[in-house]
């Protein structure tokens, strides 16, 4: 079935059949590849027709006035884990509410009632809190939300600041926002709760969608390796290297990645998995050790996005000298399209993405090009040897090997 490309203007009327073609599929749930394909044409189409039927200066006064607000609010709620508070199927009268998570009954109200414009949370009768398909979501994503809108959310709002610079003294809007001259990742090394969260954050976005971990298993030949050892480089606490172990038992990975995650990776590695992924703490800048130099294949999946093309360079480099003959190093990562090639959607979180890396990192987004580029700039160069874009997925896995 067609979809919507960034690049084609469709009317009213092509969307409303795309919509109409679209939902039978919807509802028939016995082809799962249809049905997603069918769930993206219609949540793409419904918010292309929203785009044509909103007057321009409607749509920016509501991004101004009303979207932030809802982050504010939302901000809230998980901060006070109020959703965890009001009972899962029952109702909750507001001052009980209020006395529970420590606020002002009437802030309270009020933020709960703006939240329930964008579904979260219900108001069965005057007073009563009562939960919503929305407001059950909340809990389980909470490491996302905290992420996103206590670290980034205030970074966001310095980019002015930061373009304003002309030194440009910060290497990011997100120096400014939280008064530091750290990195994030120095900044959150330094504590442990900020480094644990943040590995939960980036295994709730590896769960299902275009990001989701099992798009690693299609992305690469592993079945080819053999025996073989991966290492797992910043690879948290080891959800993509249970993931990879799980499927191919021929693999041993080594997971990579800051000591404070070490206690959280030794309980989540399964016990029938302890001699096949182990967690090594280490710094991806630093030469890799004796027992990491065995490896096959080194594994950076979303981590270089996450630097500049100096600190790039420098991981790399110490990937490069450390690698065995015959190794490879494979790269996970979005590729930057241009403009109008893709759907919308996948434009908007494309760019979405390329935007929190340069607030929260000083860092980017790469095209095909930028990639082939930074991994010519290592000495000795490392050259793309083959590159995959599984279908449905946000990232397209490059494999390199040192330039003979």
């Amino acid at each position: 079935m067609a979809s919507v490309s960034s690049s084609s203007a469709p009317n009213l009327m092509e969307l409303a059949n795309l919509i109409s073609r679209s939902v039978p599929i919807l509802q028939d749930e016995s082809s799962k590849p249809a049905h997603d394909d069918a769930r993206g044409n219609v949540i793409e189409a419904c918010r292309r027709m929203l785009a044509l039927v909103t007057k321009p200066a409607e749509m920016l006064k509501e991004m101004a006035l009303i979207d932030r607000q809802n982050l504010a609010s939302l901000q809230v709620i998980n901060h006070y884990q109020i959703a965890s508070i009001v009972p899962p199927n029952g109702k909750i009268s507001m001052p009980e509410l209020a006395d529970k998570c420590g606020l002002p009954l009437e802030i309270l109200c009020r933020i709960l009632r703006q939240a329930m414009t964008y579904g979260a949370f219900s108001e069965p009768e005057p007073g009563w809190i009562a939960q919503t398909g929305v407001s059950r979501e909340i809990p389980p994503l909470s490491p996302l939300l905290m992420y996103q809108l206590d670290v980034c959310l205030p970074s966001m709002v310095r980019l002015l600041d930061w373009l304003k610079d002309a030194n440009r003294e910060q290497k990011c809007a997100y120096q400014i926002a939280h008064n530091t001259k750290d990195t994030w990742w120095s900044y959150a090394s330094k504590r442990p709760e900020l480094i644990e969260n943040y590995g939960k954050y980036m295994a709730l976005i590896t769960s299902g969608g275009a990001h989701d971990v099992s798009y690693v298993l299609k992305g690469f030949a592993w079945e080819k390796l053999g025996k073989a050892v991966v290492v797992d480089v910043g690879g948290a606490d080891g959800f993509v290297g249970i993931h990879l172990a799980e499927e191919y038992p021929n693999l041993v990975v080594i997971v990579e990645d800051n000591i404070k995650l070490k206690d959280s990776a030794d309980d989540n590695i399964p016990h029938h998995l302890k001699s096949q992924v182990v967690f090594l703490p280490h710094s991806f800048f630093k030469p890799q050790s004796t027992l990491s130099r065995q490896a096959d294949v080194f594994l950076l999946r979303h981590i270089l996005h996450d630097w500049n093309d100096k600190d790039c360079r420098a991981i790399l480099q110490a990937l490069a000298a450390s690698m065995k003959p015959g190794a490879s190093i494979l790269v996970a990562e979005q590729i930057l399209q241009s403009p109008g090639t893709v759907s919308w959607q996948r434009e908007r979180v494309m760019r979405a993405l390329d935007m929190q890396m340069m607030i929260q990192f000083g860092s980017k987004e790469r095209t095909y090009e930028d990639w082939g580029t930074l991994f010519m700039s290592v000495d000795p160069p490392l050259e793309i040897v083959g590159c995959v874009h599984p279908d449905g997925s946000a990232d397209s896995f490059m494999e390199l090997k040192k330039r003979s």
